[in-house]
């Protein structure tokens, strides 16, 4: 099989492709811009003949600090193919943050492998892909990692948001990415207040109202704008995850974590409150997608943080289906 996992994340497909982690292979896919998707980018760069992502993907790379030379950037559309030395790359929707990808690559041979990466809903904001091998994220690998209360999310999020912002400013937590993912959510659900924002956060979001996300009313801090809604305070701003630690009391803070699983909203004290709003399919979703893929072979990816060997175990015990675990 011309299929490899590496311990250091490193998908190897055929002659040609490594995704999602360095080896030594002509062209270095990235799914999306998460740490544990870009493992090794900086090597890749330099010895790489290319690195393929969708174009979104390459801008927010930059912002995070990638410098990747022109003509080592193939920005490659959904849907859109390249063929390398016998083999086709195409990348294919995944519904998860801004430019995220599936990877389906056609080998010498014929035989088509299809990597989902991270994705949820699939079938409708993730087409499920037809491919002879599946490698299949595993994060939510477990039958435990069910959120049973995903409906209730569409609007129990944004009543908390509109409560807390008639008594003042609020502030959101979350990674790159599941930002501009709540900021879609929280426009579409009607919150109007203005967005604030700064940094890479900012800069990030500038690339997703570029590509057409619907994201209005976003505010630098640094700006002179800035300062009467500042004075106003009727806004919400972003923030990193990591600064959750530093949080204000003069804020109500939301902290948006995939890993939580008993309850939509959790009170940590009277101005803050977890909330489990996740980019990523549970384990449900993740058996939804095997359900409904032709794949004769599944691999379960285990060269990231994940369940890989429950799930593989849990698709052969349950469905009946070849599944095993790599690395």
């Amino acid at each position: 099989m011309s299929i490899e996992i590496e311990r250091g994340g490193a998908i190897i497909v055929g002659k040609n492709f490594t995704i999602d982690g360095h080896s030594k292979r002509n062209f270095r896919v990235v799914s999306h811009f998460h740490a544990d998707h870009i493992l090794g980018l900086s090597k890749s760069i330099n010895e790489c003949l290319g690195i393929i992502a969708t174009p979104q993907t390459l801008d927010v790379l930059e912002i995070l600090g990638y410098k990747i030379p022109l003509k080592k950037k193939f920005g490659l559309k959904y849907n859109l193919s390249l063929d390398m030395e016998g083999e086709s790359i195409s990348l294919k929707p995944a519904e998860h943050i801004l430019g995220s990808a599936q990877v389906y690559i056609k080998l010498k041979d014929g035989t088509s492998v299809g990597y989902t990466s991270d994705f949820k809903n699939p079938g409708s904001g993730t087409p499920i892909l037809d491919s002879d091998i599946l490698i299949l994220d595993s994060t939510y690998g477990k039958p435990e990692f069910r959120r049973p209360f995903k409906q209730e999310m569409e609007y129990l999020f944004p009543d908390y948001i509109r409560d807390s912002l008639i008594n003042g400013p609020v502030r959101i937590y979350a990674y790159h990415g599941k930002i501009q993912e709540v900021m879609k959510f929280l426009r579409k659900s009607g919150i109007d207040a203005p967005f604030l924002a700064e940094g890479k956060i900012f800069e990030i979001t500038k690339v997703a109202k570029k590509y057409g996300e619907k994201i209005d009313d976003i505010f630098n801090i640094k700006d002179e704008e800035s300062k009467d809604i500042i004075k106003d305070g009727w806004y919400i701003e972003f923030r990193h995850f990591n600064e959750f630690k530093k949080r204000s009391s003069d804020f109500t803070n939301f902290l948006l974590s995939g890993w939580q699983f008993s309850v939509p909203i959790r009170k940590l004290d009277n101005k803050t409150f977890v909330v489990a709003f996740s980019d990523h399919g549970d384990f449900d979703e993740t058996i939804y997608y095997v359900d409904n893929s032709p794949a004769k072979t599944i691999i379960t990816d285990g060269g990231r943080n994940g369940y890989s060997k429950e799930l593989a175990k849990y698709i052969r015990d349950k469905l009946k289906r070849n599944a095993f675990s790599l690395p």
